[in-house]
């Protein structure tokens, strides 16, 4: 059991200090040769092209020179105090070499080789080797099976990546990269530098044999040069310290543009469960990174996007809310920003009549001032018109209603700088997000703009998408991060007994074990008779459901096992004899009847939760009952969560969020205290994988009371 499971904060991660990897005084480079092709001779070749300046070291026993610099034949044989050693040989060796880098005093290097866990069989012993390696030498290493790690700033290029062949300088810049695939890294660089724009690190962490994407996330959160990080992950090795990574992130004010790849592999576990099908893996990480106000992504384009903007961005100016202006010189390019806008969440407000008024002053006659805004070409043809264009935008940006002032230009012949200074100007004083599409632009206007530190979209498009997961994330980071509710003392098995993989605990001992934690259930009894159905009826008050239990069946209104609403001692007797027979029919041998006090009134609300690998025990809530599965409403966090945070996370779901606005919500604060209750002790639960599914629970304004409820232990 974990010390999170068993209710016992558990320690904060430590990460190591990257210092001497990440901005190395000297590097050796193990199996440089002059050969054509050889790999170390490459990377002394890139250390040299880009101007590295501390000492390159060389080490091969078969070379006395390489490229011109003393080659020694062992790594013992080097100066002390080397930082890093690149280890361009084959896979087998590595092990060995890790031992001398420890016995040279060097504490990080670079594995470049491929052949290890990824090819399983030999490659995964290797790669075990080489882990104990490290252990036993103080070695940390990046990689194995990776492009290795560019420093823009020092430079410093301990990489073999095949875009260094193609240019002669590497711009600076405030993005850092790391990546789970070497070359989507450097292909994301190379673009960067292609649209004027650098990089400040590149980390390909590869097979992560030793340190990981958490480890290099939470050194660029504390790196002064770093604005930006971008990441690319498939897969996380440690849930704890990937989230006090991307934590350490907020807490420093730094966004991190993800792109996760591998989500159709969802994790739709127990199919017995609602919850299993509802909140698959895709979901489990959007509601970690709206949590961390991490950004998702879809693509490599959208990677770059969101990166490129907000490096040439005052972060502090970033969209508030949805409000959108769109301000253009062409009607339908308007049109079709606002329907854009629509699809990604964000909105095109009518201006406030005080706003549209001052902008009749200021814009041509023809102009449109309602939102989109087309102030026509007439706004740079005509001197009248463009001497009051900056007035234009300064009463477009002050209208209460927008959060961000999205400008789409096109063509516009000879007076494109005149424009482009502008909107320069406009973009330094505006107090609110400002954004710049402009396809083909007129010749030096990208140029200028891009000197002036301002990324310009040549789509349309892909402005607005990036406005609209910016909007997304200033939403999140409006939320304070909620601190975790205290954990509780709950012994889930003093309640359960033994519990094997496999273990289905049924409704009513399900809600035996709730009502023990505290939980609001619907009082029932399980009855072996009619007799017993009788009077387990009178016992918790008519009227009553009947459900017949079974752990073979844990859909059971779907197998004609549940009846509602009885109230008189006929339908009792006569629907515990249909439950049986149909039970009987099916071939499903019953535990009993379960006679339950009927619960009329009520929002049904599905409450469940479950141990995600990654992320911990995560609670789920969505629409409950029949329209669980038809209107897709789900909403999930980390658990536990205080009746802040549950009343956050409540407020996500259409349906919460429409009862609100039409004034029949019963008190919020009331289901609130419910999940809060609820994901205190399913915080606490022991098992490694599990779902407790209650669905429905009645929500009014009388309290909040569990209808049915089921848990599955998949694994122990």
């Amino acid at each position: 059991m974990s010390s999170s499971s068993s209710g016992i904060p558990p320690t904060a991660p430590s990460f190591p200090d990257l210092t001497r990897l990440l901005a190395p005084a000297s590097i050796a480079v193990v199996g440089a040769s002059d050969q054509p092709g050889n790999l170390g001779g490459v990377a002394i070749r890139f250390l040299r092209k880009f101007g590295f300046p501390g000492d390159v070291l060389p080490v091969n026993p078969k070379r006395s020179e390489v490229h011109g610099l003393r080659c020694v034949p062992r790594l013992s044989e080097l100066p002390p105090g080397v930082d890093l050693a690149v280890l361009a040989t084959g896979a087998e060796s590595t092990p060995a070499l890790v031992r001398e880098c420890g016995a040279a005093g060097i504490p990080f290097a670079v594995i470049w080789a491929g052949g290890f866990a990824e090819v399983g069989g030999r490659g995964r012993e290797l790669q075990d080797e080489l882990v104990t390696a490290c252990r036993e030498a103080g070695v940390a290493v990046v990689g194995p099976n990776c492009i290795g790690i560019i420093n823009s700033w020092l430079p410093a290029t301990a990489s073999f990546a095949s875009f260094l062949l193609e240019t002669d300088s590497l711009l600076r810049g405030n993005i850092s990269v790391v990546s789970q695939s070497g070359g989507l890294a450097t292909m994301a660089q190379a673009l960067a530098q292609r649209a004027g724009i650098g990089f400040r690190y590149m980390i390909s962490a590869g097979n992560e044999a030793t340190l990981t994407l958490a480890d290099f996330i939470h050194a660029l959160a504390r790196d002064p040069q770093t604005k930006v990080i971008a990441v690319y992950l498939e897969g996380v090795r440690d849930g704890e310290r990937f989230l006090a990574s991307l934590a350490a992130a907020r807490e420093a004010g730094k966004p991190v543009v993800v792109l996760k790849g591998g989500d159709t592999a969802a994790s739709a576990r127990a199919a017995a469960a609602h919850t299993g099908a509802l909140a698959g893996e895709g979901r489990v990480w959007d509601a970690v990174f709206r949590e961390l106000a991490a950004i998702r992504v879809q693509s490599l384009e959208e990677l770059l996007d969101v990166s490129l903007y907000l490096s040439t961005s005052d972060l502090t100016k970033l969209p508030k809310g949805p409000g959108i202006a769109p301000v253009t010189t062409g009607g339908g390019i308007g049109v079709l920003s606002a329907d854009q806008c629509a699809r990604h969440g964000l909105v095109t407000p009518l201006l406030a009549a005080e706003t549209r008024a001052a902008l009749r002053a200021l814009a041509p006659p023809i102009a449109a001032v309602d939102n989109p805004i087309d102030l026509t070409p007439t706004v740079y043809n005509q001197a009248e018109w463009f001497a009051k264009f900056g007035r234009c935008l300064d009463t477009i940006a002050a209208d209460p209603g927008i959060d961000a002032v999205l400008v789409q230009f096109g063509p516009m012949g000879l007076r494109g700088l005149e424009v482009a200074r502008e909107l320069v100007d406009f973009r330094r004083r505006c107090p609110k997000a400002v954004c710049l599409a402009w396809p083909l632009a007129p010749q030096g206007v990208p140029e200028h703009l891009r000197g002036e530190g301002i990324h310009v979209f040549d789509e349309y498009a892909r402005a607005i998408a990036v406005l609209g997961k910016l909007a997304r994330h200033g939403a999140d980071l409006a939320i304070r991060a909620c601190a975790p509710a205290p954990p509780v003392a709950f012994d889930w098995q003093a309640h359960t007994g033994p519990t094997p993989s496999g273990t289905v605990i049924s409704e009513h001992e399900c809600h035996r074990i709730l009502a023990a934690g505290g939980i609001a259930v619907a009082e029932g009894r399980l009855a072996t008779s009619a007799d017993d159905a009788v009077r387990a009826a009178m016992k918790v008050g008519l009227p009553v459901a009947m459900k017949g239990i079974s752990a073979k069946v844990t859909h059971r209104a779907a197998a004609g096992l549940v009846a509602l609403d009885l109230g008189t001692e006929a339908a009792l007797r006569e629907t515990y004899a249909r439950l049986r027979d149909t039970a009987r029919a099916g071939g499903i041998e019953l535990d009993g009847v379960y006679v339950q006090h009927m619960v009329r009134a009520g929002v049904e609300i599905l409450v469940s939760a479950l141990r995600d690998p990654v992320a911990g025990v995560m609670i789920s809530c969505g629409a409950g009952g029949a329209l669980t599965e038809v209107i897709d409403d789900v909403a999930l966090a980390r658990a536990p969560l205080d009746r802040d945070g549950a009343r956050l996370l409540l407020r996500r779901l259409r349906l919460v969020a429409g009862l609100e606005r039409g004034g029949k919500a019963p008190p919020i604060d009331l289901l609130a205290d419910f999940v809060a209750r609820f994901s205190a002790i399913a915080a606490v639960a022991p098992w490694r994988r599990f779902v407790i599914e209650l669905n429905p629970v009645k929500w009014s304004a009388k309290g909040v009371t569990a209808v049915d409820g089921l848990l599955i232990i998949e694994e122990c």
